[in-house]
Formats: structure tokens, sequence, C-alpha cells
């Protein structure tokens, strides 16, 4: 049962127990780093007993000791975004990168075959072309190819992998910018 805008702003911003969070609130001396579980203060237990949702959290330390606060406003405190979540959550993998990766997965595929991957130029910059000589067939090819490009699910929604790559020591994660590859066996 919803009573009120906080019971609202509450609910859209819910953080599960356990998140890491930044606690910006009143009390500057806990100012820093915790993580939390849902407030179990006597008012936030009734409450949850009466059907009310909680709106309220305490903070615990790293390793899962209560912190110095108990019944803390949802808008005291914001989550920390990790690295990695932060990557995958913003980045698109550009064309580049995913031929790179793309080279490394027919490499480690198809030991001993050299093949060559190169990315298109202009408006053709998001495609990627494989060739090669010998070895493999295009069919055995395009399985390790097609996942830059789509995965069918329900609704037949094009969406592709999700792909890890390493440029200048930093790893990326997301969705390549592929939009075609062309494979010539030569």
């Amino acid at each position: 049962m919803i009573t009120n805008a906080a019971d609202v702003a509450y609910l859209a911003l819910r953080l599960p127990a356990g998140t890491r969070v930044t606690y910006h609130g009143t009390d500057a001396a806990a100012h820093g780093e915790w993580t939390l579980q849902p407030c179990a203060c006597h008012p936030c237990t009734a409450a949850a007993l009466l059907g009310h949702p909680a709106r309220r959290y305490e903070l615990y330390t790293a390793d899962g000791k209560p912190g110095p606060l108990v019944h803390v406003r949802h808008t005291s405190v914001t989550p920390v975004v990790g690295e990695a979540e932060l990557n995958e959550a913003v980045c698109a993998i550009p064309t580049k990168y995913a031929a790179a990766q793309l080279r490394k997965d027919l490499r480690r595929a198809f030991p001993g075959v050299k093949f060559t991957v190169r990315t298109g130029q202009g408006k053709d910059r998001q495609k990627i072309s494989v060739g090669w000589t010998g070895g493999p067939g295009r069919t055995r090819v395009s399985a390790v190819a097609a996942p830059l490009l789509a995965q069918f699910g329900p609704g037949d929604r094009r969406n592709p992998r999700h792909i890890s790559v390493t440029v200048a020591g930093r790893v990326h994660s997301g969705m390549p910018m592929v939009e075609a590859v062309t494979l010539d066996r030569k």
C-alpha cells in the first residue's frame, strides 16, 4: 500500500540488501562508503507488518558489521557503480575493437589458419570483412562471427552478444557496433 510521495520515491530507487553505497546525509561523520540493509528499527518493522513499504536503510561495513546509522533515508545514499557496470551500461564497442575480438576468436577456433579481418571505411565503417585461404568452410567461420551480429530470442529481437575487449590495458564490455560481416574464402 503506497501512502505518500516518499513511498513512491523509495520504491523507484529501492536498493537490494548488500548494495554498496556512498552515504552523504546529514551526519558528516558517517560520510563515505557503506553497504546497506533494509532498516529493522521498531517503527520500520511495525510499518512493514502493517503492509507499508519499507522506506529506510541501515548502514553496514563491507564485512557485514553494523555501521553507525539506522533509519537512513533513501535520498541520503547513492549506489556505487563499479567500473564493469559503468562500461556495461554506457559502452558500445566500436567496430575496430569488435574486429580485433573476432580475429582472436577465429585464431582460437581455427589455429594455424591465417585470417585477415578488416573494418570498412566511410559509410561502411560498421562492417567487417574476413578473408582466408584454405582451412574451414564459410559455415564454420560464420558460426564464430555470427554472435557479433545478433542473437535472436523472444520476438526475434536483434541483440548482439556482449563482448569484452582490452584497449590500452583497460577492459571494455558492451555491445559491438557491427552492421555486417562479409566472408571471403579464397
